[in-house]
This record gives structure tokens, sequence and C-alpha cells, in this order.
């Protein structure tokens, strides 16, 4: 009986090391794929044009408060919660 365990043992210890290979190999390629999503869209955030755009647009906003009747304490107020709205 021993003799006929050893290897059933060996065999499931086996198996079930190759099955947590499998596992994990999906999740390395969802990480790097991941991993270069977010480089490359890091990378299209920090083109210089767009970031000037960017600082334009949040300017037009800061002056349209400003003209609307916001004081500047105000209308700094509201461009700074947009901006980090933008990040978050």
């Amino acid at each position: 009986m021993k003799n006929v365990c050893i290897p059933i043992i060996a065999i499931l210890a086996f198996s079930i090391g190759s099955v947590n290979a499998q596992q994990t190999q999906p999740l390395n390629f969802m990480n790097e794929q991941l991993a270069e999503q977010l480089l490359n869209q890091t990378l299209a955030l920090s083109d210089p044009k767009l970031v000037k755009a960017q600082a334009q647009l949040l300017r037009k906003h800061y002056e349209a408060l400003m003209q609307t009747g916001f004081t500047k304490e105000e209308a700094l107020k509201i461009i700074v919660a947009i901006a980090s709205q933008d990040k978050g």
C-alpha cells in the first residue's frame, strides 16, 4: 500500500504545481499590459502641447469665474477643485 501511495502523492503534487504555474501566467500578462497602458497614458498626458492647452483652459475658466462675479479666492478654489478632479 505504501509503495502505491508515494507515486500517487508525487503525481498530485506535480500536477498542483503545474496548475499554479499556469494560473500566474495570465496575471503576469495582464500586469504587463496594464503597466504598458499606464506608461503610454502618462507619456501622452505629458506632451508639452497638451500640458499648455490644459493650463490655458484652466486660466480661461478662472477668468470666466472672475468675470461672472466670483472673488479671486473663490475662483481659485473652484479651479483647484476642477484640477484635482481631473487628476483623480
